[in-house]
């Protein structure tokens, strides 16, 4: 796929936790593609929430390289996940906003690819080929919605789009009825920037020294699906070990913040997660399981992976098919247990083979694997939202 123009309608931002929608328009953009990256909007209610977002700058268009540009746009109503009449005001809001922001870059998309049940109302382009990528269970999320509201938005999405992909086998069952030719497109890892985890070379952060060895680490959002009483567990058993949390904070860490040896440090550079990898023993996945995390495909496992790392997760269903790569636990006190014998049993050997099971999961096959699905569904004609 080379030429086109892509609109991406993201639910994370670019800057933030770097993962699916970040992931494939950067290899599309290096393919010879333009892609306009649209941050997920905010609502007047949302610093309430999240402090973070307070002055956030909106309706704002920057350039990230030659064929990428982001635009935060502006803030919306609150409400639009539960009144649809909300929604089609706020998707107006957005559409008048890129629309200014093409006349300004001098071109317009030929692809749409979202990720967002509410785009149905936005208005687009009869010819514009459109992609609805389902990477969560939207109508799960915890905040602001209605279920049934989400869930209609959801199915007309499908009915609409030309290609419709799911990021889980769970979200696959789950979702096929809506969309009888679904295909599912699994998450992945950029292999080459995380197997640096495994070069001697490679300088572990300063700020991770002080912390006694073992280091149990997790690299994700601290959200509410987050158990945190696996990691208090695992800090009361054994206060000899340091458990580093990197991640943007968004729920309430209390039942974590009284452990002398829990450290939660914050969102920090994608760029530099593999040094910080390489400063931990073992890595975590502790979900609540729960609606949502069953339709979780986790990125941070194969990232893991690609850095050679035992892994203890929850029982989640997508972690289940990596079999023996990773050691599943269902109680606070299991998942104790399931670190331990992962810290006694590891070995070079063991990480050579978390490697390569890594490299069968790379970002760049399942971007080519999306190629053709693309080129397959226009060469057969397409549907579209108008």
């Amino acid at each position: 796929m080379k030429g086109e123009s892509i609109l991406c309608l993201a639910a994370a931002n670019w800057s933030g936790m770097w993962a699916r929608a970040q992931q494939f328009m950067t290899i599309f953009a290096r393919q010879g593609n333009r892609v306009l990256y649209v941050d997920p909007p905010v609502t007047y209610l949302s610093p309430l929430k999240n402090p973070s977002l307070r002055g956030q700058a909106a309706d704002r268009l920057r350039r990230v390289d030659e064929r990428i540009c982001v635009y935060t746009p502006p803030v919306i109503l609150p409400f639009g996940n539960i009144y649809r009449s909300i929604n089609r005001i706020n998707q107006r809001i957005l559409g008048a906003g890129m629309s200014r922001v093409y006349r300004q870059l001098g071109w317009e998309p030929t692809i749409c690819w979202t990720y967002l049940p509410n785009t149905i109302d936005l208005r687009l382009r009869p010819d514009l080929f459109l992609v609805y990528d389902c990477a969560d269970e939207h109508a799960a999320f915890p905040g602001l919605i209605r279920k049934e509201t989400v869930v209609r938005m959801e199915q007309e999405l499908f009915s609409r789009a030309g290609l419709s992909l799911t990021s889980a086998r769970e979200l696959f069952l789950r979702k096929k009825e809506l969309a009888p030719d679904l295909q599912v497109v699994l998450n992945g890892a950029d292999v080459e920037h995380f197997r640096s985890a495994l070069d001697p070379g490679l300088t572990v952060p300063p700020e991770l020294a002080p912390f006694p060895r073992p280091v149990i680490g997790y690299i994700g959002a601290v959200s509410p699906w987050l158990d945190q009483d696996f990691l208090a567990a695992a800090a009361r058993t054994h206060p000899d070990w340091s458990v580093v949390i990197i991640g943007p904070v968004d729920t309430d860490t209390s039942a974590l913040t009284g452990f002398p040896n829990i450290h939660l440090l914050g969102h920090r550079d994608y760029r530099q997660l593999p040094s910080y990898l390489k400063g931990f023993d073992a890595t975590v996945i502790p979900f609540r399981v729960n609606e949502l995390t069953r339709g979780v495909n986790p990125v941070k496992l194969y990232e893991y992976l690609a850095a050679g790392k035992p892994v203890v997760s929850s029982d989640l269903p997508e972690v289940r098919a990596f079999g023996e790569m990773v050691s599943l636990a269902r109680t606070p006190g299991e998942f104790v247990q399931k670190l331990e014998e992962e810290l006694a049993g590891d070995s070079p050997g063991k990480a050579t083979a978390r490697l390569e099971v890594a490299r069968q999961h790379s970002w760049e096959a399942r971007a080519g694997a999306v190629e053709k699905q693309i080129e397959r569904r226009r060469g057969r004609g397409s549907r579209n939202s108008g």
